[in-house]
């Protein structure tokens, strides 16, 4: 494996010895807060494979900074080096616990995104029955949401894309289903903030390569990354519509052999959450099983 190369005016952290670059969904992916049971050694040994310096950790979530850091404490989460938060619409470095934004990522996002959109999307959303906006502190400039009953998820983004096109706006419209309480989820967002979008920027910006980089979701709005030239990792808690979704994309795309289906097994775990994460770095990069030891 080709080392990874650090980009001029980029840093990692002081005295970084990354050899790899893991980007991570956080619900349902590192944290076990789904339906299915947690591997209780797979954090502990997570924690070990970034204590040792090895791996760049960069999270990617539709949390905000508030909510990353009590993920953080909760769940007892290594410290990662960088977020890409409010799903993909913002990037902060975070080294030495100081949360540093990237201005750059906002400018580009900005570049199509009119300042009065969220009222403009507001309006549109108004007209449209069934859909309840989340509460404020979801809400940011780039990044409106709302919840709606998980039947109708799939008709109210569909209209909403067409409504807003219509009305000049390019937005990315993120569909995904909260298992715990049964509803779809719907993020409006630029067309340019994407959770992939992000990841390849910061791949850039710390001289990261493809060959380098595993990425690992579980659910419907980690597909564009899970399905893309990236090496990426379906945790096993994933549900069967969107395992049966990543394989067809994945395939449709020519992907296939970059999505790896965590199946429990490795080390005795099951393949959920961190140990499915666990599970596709050792596939992508069997050098780590002696990281973990």
């Amino acid at each position: 494996m080709k080392p990874a190369r650090k980009a001029a005016g980029k840093p990692l952290r002081p005295g970084s010895r990354a050899r790899f670059l893991l980007c991570s969904d956080l619900d349902r992916t590192l944290i076990p807060n789904g339906l299915q049971p947690e591997s209780p050694q797979a954090r502990p040994l997570l924690r070990r494979l970034v204590k040792q310096a090895a791996v760049c950790l960069v999270y990617v979530t539709g949390r905000n900074q508030v909510l990353v850091e009590e993920a953080i404490e909760q769940y007892q989460l290594p410290w990662p080096d960088a977020v890409i938060g409010d799903v993909g619409t913002r990037i902060w470095s975070t080294l030495e616990g100081k949360w540093t934004e990237w201005h750059q990522w906002n400018q580009l996002i900005t570049r199509h995104w009119p300042e009065d959109a969220p009222a403009r999307i507001a309006a549109e959303v108004n007209r449209m029955r069934s859909i309840e906006r989340q509460p404020d502190d979801r809400q940011t400039r780039f990044k409106q949401s709302y919840t709606c009953g998980l039947p109708d998820l799939d008709e109210h983004c569909a209209r909403l894309r067409g409504c807003l096109l219509d009305c000049g706006l390019k937005v990315n419209i993120i569909g995904s289903i909260d298992e715990v309480t049964d509803q779809g989820l719907i993020d409006i967002l630029p067309a340019a903030a994407t959770k992939q979008s992000a990841i390849d920027m910061v791949m850039s910006a710390w001289g990261f390569h493809h060959w380098d980089t595993i990425c690992a979701g579980d659910s419907g709005n980690d597909l564009p990354f899970l399905t893309s030239a990236l090496q990426a990792v379906l945790v096993a808690n994933a549900t069967d519509e969107v395992r049966q979704s990543a394989v067809a994309m994945a395939e449709q795309q020519g992907q296939g052999a970059n999505l790896y289906l965590a199946r429990g097994g490795f080390w005795g775990m099951n393949g959920n959450y961190a140990a499915g994460v666990l599970e596709g770095m050792a596939h992508y990069l069997p050098h780590i099983r002696n990281m973990l030891k």
